[in-house]
């Protein structure tokens, strides 16, 4: 795996529009705040647009992609939104796959939810790493928040080939009627074992994972590479993944598709964010479909854990080697770009 350089001060970054355009609303703060980091922004002529919950044609999301890889004066690409309909520009990022395979082109593209998709086919096609954290909307805060500054420390990393992470004390479930107010964070945060109760966790491996609803969509297209990938890490996998807005039964259903297209050959172990959905049906509820899916794989599995959409979130990277620390009260990982 070959990682991106570091930004410094005076570096350029990109906002494009993969999936849904910006929030009109915010955009201009975090485009601000991000210019008093020393930053220069320079946004893709689509990420003010929305029609028919996506920011241009397919075509056209995926040409102005294309243009920021290639682009030598841009040094990380931002995603402005998450979305629906990512999935429709593959086919023309994958038509010029040899941009992606070009390492003089590298640099991290940054998103989470649907742009998980992206992400993941892009570290399994082309060993891309990727960064799956926040979007650049929630940077519109008058104050950074301990996860948005978690971020820059990633970006700013300067050198090191190490980056390590805890887990916040306390998260979300309503957010402030102005999102420049930050994170309304009020709930006490505890990470759960599935299974190995009473245990302290360790585990090694290569990152892969993000929006469990978006990333299935790969499962049996061209596009996918993903057990190929995991097959081909020495040092195996863990998997990571949050649900948005699914039931737990459909949250079953997408995991065992997951395992029975082989994406868990060579797993290591497994963590789930918290999600505002995961209702249950009747007496099968989320917990019940974690354990269905995943209580044969004989790896740890740790949920509830800080990644997607309930606030904060760690910043994972795709394909950075990562070691995790878990004994049922603290959390660590520690991701090295090797």
């Amino acid at each position: 795996m070959v990682y991106p350089n570091s930004l410094k001060k005076g570096d350029t970054i990109g906002i494009v529009a993969p999936s849904g355009g910006a929030n009109l609303e915010y955009i201009d703060y975090a485009i601000q705040n991000l210019n008093s980091l020393g930053l220069n922004v320079i946004e893709g002529k689509t990420i003010r647009n929305m029609e028919y919950l996506v920011s241009a044609s397919a075509k056209r999301r995926a040409s102005e992609l294309i243009e920021f890889f290639l682009n030598k004066n841009i040094k990380y690409i931002f995603s402005a939104r998450g979305g629906e309909f990512l999935i429709d520009i593959l086919p023309f990022i994958h038509d010029k796959k040899e941009v992606f395979e070009d390492k003089n082109n590298l640099k991290y593209f940054h998103g989470y939810s649907d742009n998980s998709l992206l992400n993941v086919y892009l570290t399994t096609n082309f060993f891309i790493p990727t960064v799956n954290s926040l979007t650049v909307t929630e940077f519109c805060m008058k104050e950074f928040d301990e996860s948005i500054k978690n971020n820059l420390d990633f970006m700013f990393l300067n050198e090191d080939k190490e980056f390590k992470q805890k887990n916040f004390e306390k998260y979300q479930i309503k957010e402030f009627e102005d999102k420049r107010d930050g994170f309304n964070l009020t709930e006490k945060v505890q990470y759960k074992l599935l299974n190995l109760n009473n245990k302290k966790i360790q585990i090694k491996g290569r990152l892969i994972g993000g929006c469990l609803e978006t990333i299935v969509q790969l499962i049996g297209t061209k596009f996918d590479n993903v057990k190929n990938f995991c097959k081909s890490q020495k040092e195996g996998i863990i998997w990571y993944f949050d649900i948005y807005e699914d039931n737990a039964p459909e949250v079953y259903r997408k995991i065992n598709h997951m395992k029975n297209a082989g994406w868990f050959e060579n797993i290591k172990g497994i963590l789930i964010g918290r999600t505002y959905g995961g209702k249950a049906l009747g007496d099968f509820d989320l917990h019940y479909a974690y354990e269905k899916a995943l209580g044969n794989l004989e790896v740890p599995v740790i949920y509830d854990v800080d990644i997607g959409h309930v606030p904060p979130q760690l910043v994972l990277v795709n394909g950075s080697l990562a070691s995790v620390i878990f004994d049922n009260e603290n959390f660590e990982i520690k991701q090295e770009f090797i």
